[in-house]
């Protein structure tokens, strides 16, 4: 008896495929996925409006405080006023995101000065990280801990920086102002607790609002929670809490100037009963660091988002304990998209595809704004596509009559508007011999020669790739078309293969461009470092002969005509008149700008012409 084989279908592969994304989203160690991750999370909290807790208050000695003040500057002095200040207005809590660990010498009046305010005011003093055995911060917050607790690794420091020992006695409480970053250096998450020997000090944000709530924190569980008062915070599995990173309209409403404190411009209302965190957004008295919603956050603006976050009951919430379920979700949305394959249309089963991602990342988004839970919308979505992208292949191998539209790769060099055209017209002939008025505009990096010999290979490829990006993306956005890059030097073309409406000026305008991007480059890491030349132009416009060149083997888009010699002869020229861009006769009478005149000159092969360069803006 002979055995007849089964036809494997698309909805056989798209079920494996199904199966294996979800093993692989399941089994896959969680740090390969952590970045993309990270970042689709950061997109997540940043999307709509974020609530905002009206009685947190920044008080920021910011530059504006510092300038105030005469002589050296911003001192404890002013620090000791600015807390009378807030004291006499009965805030709920003043926060420090500030260490007063140098000259502690208690006879020194400032440290008396700042010593007595501090007593007049609830206030929590920060610490960071310090050397193996240093004394422990003082004084000890209270915490009730609830059976069981399953303390995290991270929490545990084996040291802290404290403030001066004056300073520790007539503050409130102690708490950590540290913040660790990710893989990526970006702070999502502080720890809800710093634990030093036997003693565990909340982080700043946390004591601050114990403070406002007057309760003892309460923590433990399973999963593990912090009670504050009436507020009750999951905290993720390390022992984090997540925050939302404010954009810069809500750091601006919630922030106040010390300096307009002091000179008596904010009123008391703004500060009673609110919590406050002081500190500076300066990089000299404050840290910066990257964050979800700007690459650099002052650390002050992060404890009072993580205050915000706990006031709100906003925090988001990251478990590993959501993988399996979201593996099985991949599991079924790909099994769905498979069954579609064996009865749809590729066409169909793709935008039927694209319709379970784009619901897989919107229902992400639904979850967090109703919940707060972070779910991994991008794997999920990642493993959909995946499953999506087999089945589809799959109906294309298995349908009997295969639309096999296959592109072969160029292995020919032809500029994109030229590739647009074929394109766009499948029965659009070769284009061969057409005469046309056109503006070329021609660049060459000064000692480029000597750069190749005292630059190493690798840095000098990265340095041209950024180059080249960089000028092509110019000339493309003034109209014109990269013709070819010949080792250092670009050649554009305007109104090819194109018309493009006053194209002389436009090239000028592009040139002008070049040179004020690239010399902005070559102050910039590691153009500097390796003393990149600047850029020389020529420009020049006349009549030239465009059109492909060469058959059945490489095939060339070029223009050939005086305008295009003349335009490197110009660049050339750049050398002994001392300037960047130099402007043919031709083309200087028709740009419609004002252009400087350079006089007449020996142009090698032309004879002598007059030469210009746009007027300095």
């Amino acid at each position: 008896m002979i055995s007849q084989r089964v036809p494997i279908r698309p909805v056989h592969w798209g079920i494996a495929a199904s199966f294996l994304a979800a093993l692989c989203l399941l089994l896959v160690p969680q740090w390969v996925l952590e970045r993309p991750r990270e970042l689709f999370f950061d997109a997540l909290t940043q999307i709509g409006p974020q609530p905002e807790y009206p009685a947190i208050v920044v008080v920021d000695i910011d530059r504006k405080s510092q300038e105030s003040v005469p002589g050296d500057g911003w001192s404890r002095n002013q620090t000791a006023q600015l807390v009378r200040t807030l004291a006499n207005a009965s805030p709920a809590a003043i926060a420090f995101d500030q260490v007063f660990s140098s000259d502690c010498d208690p006879a020194l009046v400032e440290n008396q000065v700042l010593a007595n305010a501090l007593a007049r005011a609830p206030a929590v003093l920060g610490f960071l990280v310090g050397p193996k055995g240093s004394p422990p911060p003082q004084p000890k917050p209270p915490l009730a801990v609830l059976e069981p607790l399953r303390t995290p690794a991270s929490w545990f420091i084996e040291g802290a920086e404290t403030s001066c020992a004056a300073f520790e006695e007539q503050a409130t409480s102690a708490a950590a102002t540290f913040l660790l970053g990710d893989r990526d250096a970006r702070v999502r998450r502080v720890g809800a607790y710093a634990i030093l020997g036997n003693d565990a000090y909340p982080t700043l944000a946390v004591e601050a609002v114990r403070l406002s709530q007057a309760s003892t924190p309460i923590l433990g569980g399973t999963p593990l929670r912090l009670r504050l008062g009436s507020l009750s915070i999951d905290l993720e599995d390390g022992g984090g809490i997540r925050f939302v990173a404010s954009n810069s309209a809500t750091i601006a409403r919630r922030t106040i100037s010390a300096a307009e404190v002091l000179d008596g411009k904010v009123a008391m209302h703004r500060i009673a009963g609110k919590i406050l965190f002081v500190g500076s957004s300066s990089p000299i008295l404050g840290g910066l660091r990257p964050t979800a919603s700007m690459p650099l956050e002052p650390s002050l603006q992060i404890h009072a988002d993580v205050a915000n976050g706990l006031m709100t009951g906003s925090t988001p919430l990251r478990s590993t304990g959501m993988v399996p379920f979201e593996s099985l979700y991949v599991l079924l949305g790909g099994i769905v998209i498979a069954l579609a394959a064996n009865h749809l249309r590729p066409v169909a089963t793709a935008l039927l595809g694209l319709g379970v991602i784009l619901s897989t990342l919107l229902g992400a988004y639904v979850v967090y704004a109703t919940t707060a839970l972070l779910t991994d919308g991008f794997s999920a979505a990642l493993g959909i596509a995946f499953v999506l992208a087999v089945a589809v292949v799959a109906q294309f191998a298995y349908t009997r009559r295969v639309e096999a539209v296959a592109r072969q790769r160029f292995s020919q060099f032809l500029p994109k508007s030229v590739v647009s055209r074929y394109l766009d017209t499948p029965g659009l002939k070769r284009i061969a011999g057409e005469d046309r008025p056109i503006t070329v505009l021609t660049t060459d990096v000064e000692g480029f020669s000597n750069l190749t010999r005292r630059t190493g290979r690798r840095e000098l490829v990265d340095m041209l790739d950024t180059y080249f990006a960089e000028v092509t993306k110019v000339a493309t956005r003034h109209g014109g078309m990269v013709d070819k890059i010949v080792g250092d030097s670009v050649h554009a073309l305007f109104n090819a293969p194109e018309d493009l409406e006053n194209h002389v000026t436009r090239a000028i305008e592009c040139a002008q461009e070049i040179v004020r991007l690239t010399e902005e480059m070559r102050n910039m890491h590691p153009f500097i470092e390796y003393g990149f030349g600047r850029t020389r132009i020529g420009i020049e416009t006349g009549t030239a002969i465009l059109g492909e060149v060469g058959r059945g083997g490489k095939i060339d888009f070029t223009a050939y005509g005086d305008a295009v010699n003349i335009a490197a002869r110009l660049e050339q020229a750049n050398k002994t008149l001392g300037t960047s861009i130099c402007i043919g006769p031709e083309a200087a009478r028709q740009a419609a700008m004002p252009l400087h005149r350079l006089g007449s000159h020996e142009i090698r092969g032309y004879g002598r012409m007059e030469l210009f360069t746009p007027v300095p803006s």
